[in-house]
């Protein structure tokens, strides 16, 4: 059986002409805005310094586009980034250390190692040693010492 995939997954649904629900919201909230301001100030100068603004900005939001995603898109975004500070200031803090300056006396602890053990040990280095130097010497095609 076969199943039909869905295409075209980005595109919202416009539902209201051609007007998808979210500009559709938008376009209503700013008209709201308009009809508050002609409400008040009736058909007045003042009235269109208020209303042309936030009319050409519902407008920007519902319709305009920016890197192919739609304006309002950016808005939460925006709002964050003005939010939030822009400076930023390191400041080092100190580690809460306590520090006991109580003088004890430390027993040392040192271990006794015979004398043959230590020499014992510098023959075994020196010998590594010198079997090392020997193998560079063929590498670099000295002649051995011998």
């Amino acid at each position: 059986m076969q199943y039909s995939v869905p295409q075209f997954t980005d595109v919202e649904d416009k539902l209201i002409g051609p007007l998808t629900l979210k500009q559709f919201l938008v376009v209503l909230a700013f008209g709201g805005l308009d009809l508050m301001f002609w409400s008040l100030l009736k058909f007045s100068i003042f009235f269109f310094l208020f209303a042309i603004p936030i009319t050409l900005v519902g407008l920007g939001l519902t319709f305009a586009r920016f890197n192919g995603r739609p304006v309002y898109g950016y808005l939460g975004a925006f709002i964050s980034f003005v939010a939030k500070p822009q400076a930023r200031i390191f400041k080092r803090e100190e580690p809460n250390m306590v520090i006991n300056f109580k003088k004890e006396k430390i027993k040392p602890v040192v271990e006794k190692i015979s004398q043959v053990e230590t020499e014992s040990r510098l023959r075994k280095l020196a010998y590594l040693l010198d079997q090392k130097t020997e193998e560079e010497k063929e590498l670099m095609g000295e002649p051995k010492n011998g």
